[in-house]
């Protein structure tokens, strides 16, 4: 029988597995990948430890295997990256596993040092939000193929504004004091303006009272 990445309770040991690896983490720094990982020629940047969400070990057809499973990734990113030939051990899986592990961590550094000149920023009022540029293409195709509009990013930007300050401009603090649930919207809903093809939103822009009869569904 085929071992299904899916399955919950595999997803379940997958995750457990991670957490008990990352303790076990080695220096990576000047490794270079190579073609013990599968998709080694094609690195994503976006394969980062902060996005692991689970370690798959299991044994198959010609030997043992060790997966890393992967979210919150760009459209055409995949999700599975393993080793390209079959270990002989389940431990020497889990050494590849942590060797994975360990250039993820790598490449969060990396990425966490280059933030500043790699991401876009959206100025939402008074606040710059960053936005990873390489989820934009994913996000616009989507977006267009559900038939959304520039104006309905407007109107959530509006909505997520009138929630947070009650049509006050936005600001860090504001940002600050909202729950949890609209800090975090605040990305998602500029990456999809973004997508859409604005940089900016401001109170020229308007308020919610403005989009209210016209912004169709759930405001995200």
């Amino acid at each position: 029988m085929p071992y299904l990445h899916g399955s919950l309770p595999n997803r379940r040991r997958a995750a457990a597995l991670l957490e008990a690896l990352k303790g076990k983490l080695i220096d990576a720094s000047g490794a270079v990948e190579h073609s013990t990982a599968m998709q080694a020629a094609t690195a994503s940047p976006h394969w980062l430890l902060m996005n692991v969400v689970g370690v798959h070990v299991y044994e198959a057809a010609g030997g043992w295997h060790a997966d890393l499973a992967f979210e919150d990734l760009p459209a055409g990113v995949p999700r599975l990256i393993g080793t390209a030939v079959p270990c002989p051990s389940r431990q020497a899986a889990l050494e590849s596993a942590v060797r994975q592990l360990s250039l993820c961590a790598e490449r969060e550094k990396s990425f966490v040092a280059n933030f500043d000149t790699r991401v876009r920023w959206f100025l939402f009022d008074e606040v710059e939000v960053p936005v990873d540029p390489d989820y934009l293409p994913g996000v616009a195709a989507s977006l267009a193929e559900e038939g959304h509009t520039e104006e309905d990013a407007c109107g959530r930007l509006a909505y997520l504004r009138h929630i947070i300050s009650g049509d006050e401009p936005l600001t860090v603090d504001r940002i600050k004091a909202a729950d949890q649930e609209a800090q975090e919207r605040i990305g998602v809903v500029c990456e999809i303006a973004m997508a859409l093809g604005r940089t900016q939103f401001s109170l020229a822009d308007g308020v919610w009272a403005d989009y209210a009869p016209t912004v169709p569904g759930p405001r995200q």
